[in-house]
């Protein structure tokens, strides 16, 4: 039977967890939503005032887009319902989901808490093999000694592999439940783009602790099956190369190259987690072939559609306009009361000037 020491302190460590992040997320939320709303108000009022006025070339449904988009951002990080149960849900359920796709023994999906019991326990399966094997030596002192030997070697192994992985999956739960207390501050951030840089960095630390949890559990997973390897193979009669001395030093090996492997993870996630955030993942990256097939569609519509200046039948002033306005207020050659209008009207104003006097 596994242990249950870590399931018991990640148990406690949710417990403790969800305990400070929903209060602490509520709060923050709270306090940000008339900073926001002021910050929100000028910065709608500016930026419309500015494109009225001519002073920023951009298309009224630009504006009408970013309106939208800042609601839907305030939506997410001003609301329980779309922090709490949105953001926070999601995140948990990539980590869960991740760690869970990662279990190949075939059996029910664990946690990364029940991996690590279960690691411990093949350690201990192979703890108890040694020292029965010391047992059944009897009097024979050189034998138990050996077994002896190799039973402290894998217990301490296991023990150093267990704890060691499991304080880094601890540090990396609480890690992540303090960018979940900061979360709404840097969603906010993203709804203006001179501050929206804040939101990756926010977004690659989360998203590397998430990946510390899953290499974790990929690594554990992978000690659990090397031990079953190691207990189908090995001959625990003492004889030949299956000496209890050489079966310490095997689990020996073992452990140091997990712990070496356990103490890469981090810089393993943060480097995963930063071509992530800021290469693919980011929000306004996710944007950026959207907005570029939209220009591409734009420029498209210049050319077949481009803007022109045309006289005018109704009130003979020049009148700047697209293409298919002027098909449509008939100031196109295929009208005929158009093209009889500009043959009238052709060469009347050519040559000099009439009227007035120019004085010396």
């Amino acid at each position: 039977m596994d242990p249950m020491v870590f399931q018991f302190i990640g148990e406690t460590v949710k417990n403790a967890t969800d305990a400070f992040v929903q209060p602490a997320a509520s709060s923050l939320m709270f306090a940000l939503q008339m900073v926001v709303l002021t910050g929100v108000t000028l910065y709608i009022t500016m930026t419309g005032y500015a494109i009225s006025t001519g002073a920023v070339e951009s298309p009224f449904w630009t504006f009408v887009k970013q309106c939208l988009k800042i609601i839907i951002i305030a939506f997410f990080a001003l609301t329980a319902d779309g922090y709490i149960s949105g953001v926070m849900s999601a995140i948990n359920g990539l980590e869960g989901g991740l760690s869970q796709a990662m279990n190949s023994s075939g059996g029910t999906p664990m946690n990364i808490y029940q991996v690590l019991d279960q690691s411990m326990g093949k350690g201990f399966e192979l703890v108890g093999i040694c020292f029965q094997r010391a047992d059944e030596a009897g009097w024979n002192f050189g034998s138990v000694l050996g077994w002896a030997i190799a039973g402290i070697v894998v217990a301490a192994g296991t023990v150093l592999v267990a704890m060691l992985g499991g304080a880094v999956v601890i540090v990396a739960k609480f890690s992540l439940a303090v960018m979940f207390a900061l979360g709404p501050l840097f969603i906010v951030a993203l709804m203006f783009p001179a501050t929206a840089r804040f939101f990756d960095s926010w977004f690659s630390q989360v998203m590397n602790y998430v990946l510390t949890i899953v290499i974790m559990a990929i690594v554990m997973t992978f000690a659990m099956k090397a031990y079953d390897a190691f207990i189908a193979g090995a001959d625990f009669s003492g004889d030949g190369d299956s000496n209890p001395m050489f079966a310490a030093l095997q689990i020996g090996a073992l452990t140091g190259v997990l712990c070496w492997i356990i103490l890469q993870a981090g810089g393993m996630a943060s480097g995963l987690a930063g071509g992530v955030s800021m290469a693919a993942m980011g929000i306004r990256h996710l944007m950026s072939p959207i907005s570029g097939g939209l220009n591409a569609a734009k420029t498209a519509g210049n050319i077949a559609n481009p803007m022109t200046t045309r006289r005018d039948m109704q009130s003979g002033m020049m009148v700047t306009a697209r293409r298919a306005n002027h098909l449509v207020a008939g100031n196109t050659m295929w009208n005929p009361a158009y093209r009889q209008h500009v043959m009238q009207n052709m060469g009347k104003n050519w040559g000099k000037a009439t009227g007035g006097s120019v004085k010396q």
